[in-house]
């Protein structure tokens, strides 16, 4: 009899921190909601936060409660996610997908996403702004650049393997003090300079992880793919809102 492999199972996390959302945010939400209706999905938001319209309009989404003081501001959510408690409330899944409402989802390759086994996945950033207005025929600049450095895989929107994080923040606080930076800086940039961090984590090429997910400089990203969109976008409404235009619905 043939054994067909089991399929990972992932859940799609959005952080919402109020009840209002922005028409983005809202575009953000339906657009995920459409694309990944195979998917559990589940918002971890503040105790305190009232989301009854959200559950109204989306009665399959879970809610998951924090304490409020874990939203407060981004040093709280940072600390939030660099904590083993909240990766054991998904214990559940093998992978979480975190949606943050500045993203935005083109097509459902989660699961083949999965299936490459990486432990922690997000979209390149360069951190430096004059790489944002990068055109499309400075592509060799911009390959460049990213090939130099160690890369940020940005945690607005991002894969992310349950158990080899919880081993990883182990592992992480026996050698180390509490981290106080961007909590997607720990599982990517310092997973990669860090002794022994950098054998505890399977990471992307910053090649493979543009297909992923494309954050700054989209156009030039765009020429880099061969013209072919990834799988999501993050903070597309931050970075040349006027070249996803051609690709995200704002108006309707």
């Amino acid at each position: 009899m043939k054994v067909t492999a089991r399929e990972p199972a992932v859940a799609v996390v959005i952080p919402v921190y109020q009840s209002s959302l922005t028409a983005g945010e809202q575009l953000s939400l339906k657009q995920c909601m459409t694309v990944l209706s195979g998917y559990p999905v589940k918002i971890v938001k503040p105790r305190s936060l009232d989301l009854s319209e959200i559950k109204a309009a989306y009665p399959t989404i879970e809610l998951i409660s924090f304490d409020d003081h874990q939203f407060a501001g981004i040093d709280a959510y940072n600390q939030l996610l660099i904590s083993i408690d909240f990766y054991k409330v998904f214990l559940a899944y093998e992978y979480i997908l975190i949606y943050q409402l500045d993203a935005f989802v083109f097509r459902d390759e989660l699961r083949e996403w999965c299936r490459k086994g990486y432990d922690y996945m997000g979209a390149p950033s360069l951190h430096q702004p004059e790489f944002d207005i990068l055109s499309a025929d400075s592509k060799d600049i911009y390959a460049k650049a990213l090939s130099s450095r160690r890369i940020v895989l940005n945690g607005g929107l991002s894969l992310r393997r349950i158990p080899a994080l919880i081993r990883y923040l182990k592992i992480y606080n026996f050698f180390y003090t509490s981290w106080k930076g961007n909590e997607d800086m720990l599982f990517s940039q310092e997973a990669t300079r860090l002794y022994p961090m950098k054998l505890f984590l399977k990471l992307p090429t910053w090649h493979e992880a543009l297909r992923f997910s494309f954050e700054k400089s989209p156009a030039a990203t765009y020429e880099l793919t061969g013209h072919q969109l990834p799988f999501a976008c993050h903070a597309w409404e931050r970075y040349d809102p006027g070249f996803w235009a051609k690709f995200i619905p704002v108006n309707q």
